[in-house]
């Protein structure tokens, strides 16, 4: 299993330039791509960023994001009734570049559309944020806590293909607040939140799959789970268990594309991850702009299954909310 260890004070090296590249127990330093992309016109087309805030709640999963292309942005909230397993509010809107921003440090992202919009605040060093949205349909306030949640993880990663990327990944966050679905007043108290912020300057193509779970094991315990393959492989996988932060091998995703709606198979490739993930719905898009092309689903389910914890131990899991995700996106 690899180490976690300490983040860099810089995403490069100031000596040699070089990405300091591994997988870190703790938050970002500030992240400036513009010495690996000299030109104006190399950052507007490679520099991707986004930031992603799920809310997991005894009653719904909520998720918004900003994701922010360098010409071309795109911001979305989908709101998931965990009892009657389906989507109650699915909004996505593209927008241009000046309508939204996403910080180069993962501290703030926004979005500001007559239909859309979105202000998520993590200030770099605090333990507490907040997210506020506005859909046709979902309203949301929140404040977000690390006090009680495991440190961070974050990866610097070289990209295939591409340069470099850089992630923040937060599990297990306290939330308060309340959430609007259709009219409902729905009190977000108690549930828990992830925080997702992505910044790199990627390849033409690229492409990913990815899993997310945040609930309770059933011997009490608070999980959260972020699994990939592909993309920055291991670098981004681990379990957050209560006050702990493990990291996991890559994962690895069986389903039927053609079928995205029936059971996925969740693992790791060594094995100590093995989840049965039932959608019961689906936040998708399928775009072709020309410039932008993109073959993207995240169902939204249930997770059941067991992760096996490097002391031995077995956590069960049984209808633990959560997404996963198939991503292909030519940008």
């Amino acid at each position: 299993m690899r180490e976690l260890v300490t983040p860099p004070d810089a995403i490069l090296d100031p000596s040699t330039g070089a990405a300091r590249v591994g997988s870190y127990r703790g938050e970002l330093p500030r992240v400036d791509l513009s010495p690996l992309a000299l030109r104006g016109l190399d950052r507007l087309l490679k520099h991707k960023r986004w930031t992603y805030v799920a809310i997991a709640s005894d009653e719904v999963f909520i998720a918004v994001a900003v994701v922010h292309l360098g010409y071309l942005a795109i911001t979305f909230g989908v709101a998931f009734d965990k009892a009657g397993r389906r989507l109650l509010v699915d909004r996505s809107t593209f927008c241009p570049p000046f309508s939204a921003s996403v910080g180069d440090a993962g501290g703030s992202a926004r979005a500001w559309l007559p239909s859309a919009q979105v202000r998520i605040e993590r200030p770099r060093g605090e333990a507490r944020g907040a997210v506020t949205a506005a859909f046709r349909g979902l309203e949301l306030t929140a404040r977000l806590s690390a006090r009680a949640a495991p440190q961070a993880l974050s990866a610097i990663a070289e990209a295939p293909g591409g340069v470099l990327i850089a992630t923040e990944k937060r599990l297990l966050l306290g939330v308060e607040g309340e959430a609007s679905v259709l009219g409902r007043r729905i009190s977000l108290d108690g549930a828990l939140a992830s925080y997702d912020y992505t910044s790199g300057l990627l390849p033409r193509r690229t492409t990913w799959r990815w899993a997310l779970a945040l609930g309770r094991a059933e011997s009490g315990e608070r999980v959260g789970l972020n699994v990939g393959e592909g993309f920055i492989g291991d670098a981004e996988c681990a379990i957050w268990l209560d006050g702990a932060l493990i990291p996991l091998a890559e994962g690895r995703f069986t389903f039927d594309a053609a079928r995205p709606l029936d059971p996925w198979h969740v693992r790791t490739v060594d094995g100590a991850v093995d989840l049965r993930f039932v959608p019961g719905a689906a936040h998708s898009n399928h775009t072709n702009l020309g410039l932008v092309a993109s073959e993207f689903m995240q169902p939204i389910g249930l997770y059941s299954g067991t992760i096996r914890l490097p002391d031995g131990r077995h956590l069960e899991l049984r209808d633990v909310l959560g997404v996963t995700e198939a991503q292909d996106i030519t940008w």
